[in-house]
């Protein structure tokens, strides 16, 4: 399943249209119509972090077209994980991570 794809569920099962996402998630409304319309070869980290804390779901489940099963990965307590509790080697290892996590599985 796609980005877009796994969004449009993500969608449905909230009962929000693509303008209350971007108003409710933080994501610019032209940044999710870019996905579905150029798609989603070339999303930023920062999209795909935002939309995955919103829908408290793993970076790897939208990242990986291959991940269907929203449950089978790990995500930092839903989005509510609180980086300062790390130190500031935890906290550069993390960023590295998903940076690693957005390269490996960009096309």
């Amino acid at each position: 399943m796609t980005l877009t794809e796994k969004l449009d569920v993500l969608l449905d099962e909230r009962s929000l249209n693509k303008s209350q996402l971007s108003a409710q998630s933080g994501v610019p409304y032209t940044t999710i119509v870019s996905l579905y319309e150029k798609g989603a070869d070339n999303v930023k980290r920062s999209t795909l972090l935002a939309l995955a804390r919103f829908f408290n779901v793993s970076l790897d489940y939208l990242a990986d077209d291959s991940i269907n099963d929203r449950g089978a990965h790990i995500y930092a307590s839903a989005g509510h994980f609180d980086l300062n509790k790390l130190t500031l080697e935890g906290q550069e290892r993390y960023e590295e991570y998903i940076e690693f996590l957005a390269d490996k599985f960009s096309k």
